[in-house]
């Protein structure tokens, strides 16, 4: 059957981008097929549309946001797509005391706190569900910054959603920031660390919980701007995070491509972005300091939940855990009968996991788990 989308993901995670930022996503890589070129203006009329919105904000805004303080440093989720990192971030933020960017930020961060109508604007191209694990979605809910990054300017690992082919370059200029200026670097930063506080002012002055799977192998430059930050990378068996990924490119990526892709294209960057992202975050989780990272098995975390929670607690140092305990039940109890996905993948496919992923199925000590099928 032919997958059915919704308007979101025909539009992508670039809904709140500005007009500048967009064309210029567009006209530098000139490779938009014909069928395509609605997606192209409806993002082009929704950013239309906010220009005003997007000015106002700057206006009465601006100076506040500038003037906020980040008294806390944030607690950053890394791990690869598809390793339960929304599902730990959905939880921590269960925790009252922390903030989070909402959808809304994500999709709207330079207009978000001037008006209603992008809240509107949210709900009517927001699906119920994500597509490719339909895990409840909702404008407050909390939602990735690398999304509210692809809106504010065109260095996000994100835009590379709609040019697959630029998936690897956008990996190493966006994420590890190779063969890409000093002033691009310095600009990241600069746009990130206001987003931050932008989040700090709009969550009442809250320590913030940050979930990007983007952020796992960025980590010496997270410390160059927050050098006391907290971090938990969540890892899971990188046979299932294959096939989830596999089915994340069908079921939502290829909604929001502006061109055909060929499978092996796919297939290629799925294993080449976590092959250089384990790297690069083994490479450089000795930078954070001792005390500030805790390594958690998604499998673990999956069957002890409470547990778990209580070990990134203590072992961050994070008080609370026991005032928020109620809440973290009472979530997991709303989601107990959510069913994950079941996967069928091919022999080739596992030879290929193991060809190129042989690094952290050695280290983690992973076999191909039961609940795959194999054909």
């Amino acid at each position: 059957m032919k997958q059915r989308y919704s308007i979101q993901t025909r539009i992508g995670p670039s809904i709140g981008t500005s007009v500048r930022n967009w064309m210029k996503l567009i006209l530098t890589n000139r490779s938009v097929a014909v069928k395509y070129y609605p997606r192209v203006f409806l993002i082009n009329l929704v950013s239309t549309i906010g220009i005003p919105f997007r000015l106002y904000e700057h206006w009465k805004f601006n100076d506040r946001i500038n003037a906020t303080k980040i008294s806390s440093p944030p607690i950053f989720i890394l791990g690869h797509w598809r390793s339960g990192t929304t599902h730990l971030h959905n939880l921590m933020c269960q925790d009252t005391q922390f903030g989070f960017i909402t959808m809304l930020q994500a999709s709207f961060p330079r207009s978000f706190m001037s008006s209603n109508l992008f809240r509107y604007f949210v709900k009517i191209f927001l699906p119920k569900t994500r597509p490719m694990d339909n895990m409840k979605m909702g404008v407050n809910k909390p939602q990735e910054e690398e999304m509210a990054l692809g809106n504010l300017f065109p260095y996000s690992f994100y835009n590379g959603f709609y040019f697959p082919e630029k998936t690897m370059e956008y990996f190493y200029k966006y994420i590890r920031f190779k063969n890409v200026s000093s002033k691009v670097k310095e600009h990241w930063k600069k746009v990130y660390y206001y987003m931050v506080k932008k989040t700090t002012l709009n969550m009442g002055g809250k320590r913030l919980v940050l979930k990007n799977p983007a952020n796992t192998a960025r980590i010496r430059f997270l410390l160059e701007l927050f050098p006391k930050a907290k971090f938990i990378h969540i890892y899971r068996n990188p046979y299932v995070v294959y096939a989830s990924m596999r089915n994340f490119y069908r079921k939502t990526i290829e909604g929001f491509m502006l061109h055909k892709v060929k499978e092996k294209e796919i297939e290629k960057n799925i294993l080449g972005v976590y092959k250089q992202m384990m790297i690069s975050y083994y490479k450089e989780k000795s930078l954070i300091p001792d005390g500030n990272l805790i390594e958690l098995k998604f499998e673990n975390f999956e069957n002890d939940t409470i547990n778990q929670l209580n070990r990134i607690y203590s072992g961050l140092e994070i008080d609370g855990f026991e005032r928020a305990k109620l809440k973290f039940s009472s979530y997991i109890n709303s989601i107990k009968n959510y069913k994950k996905n079941t996967y069928l993948i091919s022999q080739n496919a596992i030879d290929k996991i193991k060809q190129h992923w042989s690094y952290t199925i050695k280290k983690w000590d992973y076999d191909i788990p039961i609940e795959l099928q194999v054909f």
